[in-house]
């Protein structure tokens, strides 16, 4: 079990986790639209469900109710947390400039307790890291180019053009062409894959940041000694 003094991205995480947020708490996400989010992922699995059933069973008008109330419950789950997204991304456009130096400085001296305590771990075991961290940067980069290409610019847009393939049909969800299933419910998927890989990826970049910081401040300590 790693302790304290010992290397390990368990240990690095859990000193990360520990740093206030400082103005940058406004772009994380509130405990009631995390629970909306799980909620909102559910009632898609919700919906799917008429449209297994119309295939072992007769038809009935319950199935398209059942399918109009678990997208409805979707989308008022998800919506309040896009509104507030595109809000932040609004205040955050307008204040950028206050707000990026006043980050900064909250930010430098957490990161830098952190970069001394990597700094005297020993020199291998911080060259082990950074060239694991690389490596799974590499692997998440690759996988990430290879299931998204370049949409993963595209932020919620899969998300809307979905609905608006639901939203289409919304009288008769169970007569929605099967292309056009497949396609919401794929950019559905595809979203929230897209969103968690990219999350990953930022968090593997910090780490490999921090090493290389750790390593350049421990290899210049040791040239300036005599």
């Amino acid at each position: 079990m790693p302790t304290n003094d010992t290397l390990s991205f368990t240990e690095l995480d859990r000193r990360l986790r520990e740093m206030p947020d400082g103005p940058a708490a406004t772009l994380s996400t509130p405990p009631l639209f995390r629970i909306a989010n799980v909620v909102g992922a559910v009632a898609a699995m919700f919906t799917l469900v008429p449209f297994v059933l119309v295939h072992i069973m007769t038809p009935g008008k319950w199935m398209i109710t059942w399918a109009q109330i678990g997208f409805a419950v979707f989308l008022l789950a998800l919506l309040p947390g896009i509104a507030r997204s595109y809000g932040v991304l609004g205040w955050s456009l307008w204040r950028w400039r206050a707000e990026q130096v006043s980050q900064l400085d909250h930010d430098m001296p957490l990161f830098r307790t952190i970069i001394v305590w990597l700094s005297e771990r020993p020199t291998a075991a911080l060259e082990e890291h950074q060239r694991m961290a690389r490596l799974a940067l590499a692997q998440m980069s690759a996988k990430i180019g290879m299931f998204t290409g370049g949409l993963e610019r595209l932020g919620v847009l899969p998300v809307l053009v979905s609905a608006w393939l639901f939203l289409r049909h919304w009288n008769d969800l169970l007569g929605m062409p099967a292309w056009q299933l497949i396609l919401g419910i794929g950019l559905i998927v595809f979203y929230f894959a897209m969103m968690v890989a990219n999350l990953k990826r930022i968090r593997l970049q910090l780490y490999e940041s921090l090493l290389s910081e750790a390593l350049a401040m421990k290899s210049g300590s040791g040239a300036a000694a005599p």
